[in-house]
């Protein structure tokens, strides 16, 4: 299981706290090697040159960082639209086939609802524990299979046929694309970058020393709080189908498909 994925299983406040612990730990390292850098007032830069540094690094950490958090934010909005299409679809599914007759209807209804167990109780889990599905989902293929034997005899089953068939296809296509949605994460380089600015952000704090010890607490505490509440909402953006900020399977039990929960 990939490491985010176990973070992830963490509840908020724990995760909250190791960022913050790790922050302020970093933190008091960077104090202790600053104090023995200032003996040497030649080399040490001044408390003006650390605030700009800080203050321009800080500015542009911030606007990369709204930037990556946007960019998750969209792959979030574009897994969940997915969902939303394939659970439609499959409504669509059911809701047509009840021009047929009770046999065919009942047939499509037990694959419909096997699909839909299989997709909620197995895909998801796999998909939220950072795996991709590793099974197939037969179930729409056998509903293929029941149309393939059957014949329609009016215009409204012939109608609701060629519906039945469109949205089955397009059913298979938003599976297809959700399933790739679940690997989507962001690129090693911005996790990189995301994690690395951090460090560097609070070290650069670290270097800084106002004139009180209190006021230099509050600074590594607010910088630090910052940062680990940045981190915790990429991370919980950085997979769409895990942790608190994730695509929920609630749209398959929505509408008729409430029948299947």
């Amino acid at each position: 299981m990939p490491v985010d994925i176990r973070i992830l299983g963490w509840p908020v406040a724990v995760q909250f706290a190791a960022f913050m612990a790790a922050f302020l730990l970093i933190a008091a390292i960077g104090i202790l090697v600053s104090e023995k850098l200032r003996k040497n007032k030649e080399t040490y830069p001044s408390g003006e040159t650390i605030a700009l540094i800080l203050g321009v690094y800080g500015a542009i950490y911030g606007v990369l960082l709204a930037f990556v958090i946007v960019i998750a934010w969209e792959d979030l909005d574009t897994a969940s639209s997915r969902v939303d299409m394939e659970s439609a679809a499959l409504a669509s599914v059911v809701r047509d086939s009840q021009f047929f007759p009770a046999p065919v209807r009942d047939a499509i209804s037990d694959d419909m609802n096997r699909y839909v167990d299989h997709t909620v109780n197995t895909e998801f889990k796999e998909m939220s524990n950072g795996f991709v599905p590793s099974a197939s989902n037969p179930a729409l293929e056998e509903i293929f299979t029941t149309l393939k034997g059957f014949t329609p005899r009016n215009a409204s089953e012939v109608a609701a046929y060629e519906q039945i068939l469109t949205n089955l296809n397009s059913a298979i296509a938003d599976r297809r694309a959700r399933i790739g949605d679940s690997e989507d994460h962001l690129p090693p380089l911005l996790q990189y970058f995301i994690f690395g600015g951090a460090l560097c952000v609070i070290v650069l704090a670290s270097l800084y020393k106002p004139k009180s010890m209190f006021d230099r607490v509050m600074v590594l505490v607010s910088i630090s709080a910052l940062l680990a509440a940045s981190l915790l909402v990429v991370i919980g953006l950085n997979r769409p189908f895990s942790g608190d900020i994730s695509v929920s399977p609630d749209a398959f039990y929505r509408g008729i498909l409430a029948q299947y929960r």
